[in-house]
């Protein structure tokens, strides 16, 4: 079986095939490759942003989304193409800068923050939104979600291209989703708190955001992702997802941050460069069958860093309707939205 030393070996050869099987190879034969297959997060084809006015193409089944990679609950098969609701939210298509999703909660409150919720690779907004349950969470606050969507015309995988330096500043993909973020709060009231978050690519994409935009946004929850600047290049990230890449622009919000120690397809290792200072405060706590090391340090900006042993490449305590998603806790949705409400913001500052 290859190891990451062989891989990165085929990337500077140029033979990108086969290093996408092999990484595929050495992801697919541990157990939590049971349910989905192994996230391609380096290999995009175009390297631009949707078309704000998309022509209609001719042959429509080429450029339509993946359907979700869940299935309705009574069994019948059938995938489902929106999202579990809760009673009297309702689900939003809209365009943008990029295409997004908006979930409108049913009961909406004038102090409610936004939350902005980032896919990783392979997944869609509807499947994400089943895998966290976020917009149950979200509705018994009254806050609206926001689920910017990746196109197959920017990634042929879905993801956000993080490891492009293009991307990774007040530009590109980082400033189309700030974009669509601003839409939504001139329609709804721009004096909220914005927090982002996201998984793996999307978690990578996360970073960016609460490094590039503390006018705009107010905390971060990134769930198995990298550091801001820790790939510039197709090698490089795999570099940084085999072993760990370091940060090279921290963070300028109050961030919460998981990792699984089990991770084989982002290593742990990104977890912990985000504590960039060292954790000044060390907890335990067991929650949903797993064990996890909690490690907090302050500055430059406030991070809490949840270790999650056992935990693979997944949204811990997610809903397995819903892509990427282990069931077992800890709950990183009802934590993300413990540490959101810890860190309201009073107002905006300047980027």
């Amino acid at each position: 079986m290859a190891d990451m030393t062989d891989i990165l070996n085929l990337v500077r050869q140029g033979q990108l095939g086969e290093a996408t099987e092999a990484i595929q190879r050495r992801l697919g034969s541990g157990a939590e490759a049971r349910r989905d297959p192994p996230m391609k997060d380096v290999t995009p084809t175009q390297r631009v942003l949707p078309d704000p006015n998309p022509a209609k193409p001719r042959r429509a089944k080429t450029v339509r989304p993946r359907k979700a990679a869940w299935h309705d609950p009574v069994g019948t098969g059938r995938p489902v193409t929106s999202p579990p609701l809760p009673e009297g939210g309702r689900w939003q298509s809209r365009q943008g800068a990029l295409p997004y999703r908006l979930f409108v909660p049913a009961a909406p409150a004038a102090e409610a923050p936004v939350i902005v919720m980032l896919h990783g690779c392979t997944q869609t907004p509807e499947d994400f939104a089943a895998g966290t349950a976020i917009c149950a969470a979200a509705d018994a606050i009254g806050a609206h979600v926001v689920f910017p969507e990746q196109s197959r015309r920017a990634n042929a995988n879905l993801c956000w291209n993080w490891f492009e330096p293009g991307h990774q500043g007040r530009a590109g993909e980082a400033e189309a989703i700030a974009a669509a973020t601003r839409d939504v709060l001139a329609g709804i009231g721009e004096d909220r708190a914005v927090h982002v978050a996201g998984l793996s690519a999307g978690g990578a994409m996360t970073a960016i955001l609460g490094a590039r935009y503390p006018d705009l946004v107010t905390s971060v929850a990134i769930h198995s992702g990298l550091p801001v600047g820790s790939a510039r290049d197709v090698g490089s990230a795999f570099a940084a997802m085999g072993s760990g890449g370091r940060a090279a622009v921290p963070l300028a919000v109050p961030a919460i941050v998981f990792h699984g120690t089990a991770d084989r397809t982002v290593a742990s290792a990104n977890g912990t460069a985000f504590l960039s200072e060292g954790a000044t405060q060390v907890r335990t706590a067991e929650q949903g069958g797993r064990r996890a090391t909690i490690r907090t340090a302050e500055t430059p900006a406030r991070v809490e860093l949840w270790e999650i042993e056992g935990l693979g490449h997944a949204w811990s305590g997610g809903d397995t309707r819903g892509s990427y998603a282990d069931p077992q806790g800890p709950d990183a949705t009802a934590e993300m939205m413990r540490f959101f409400a810890e860190t309201r913001r009073t107002d905006r500052g300047s980027s």
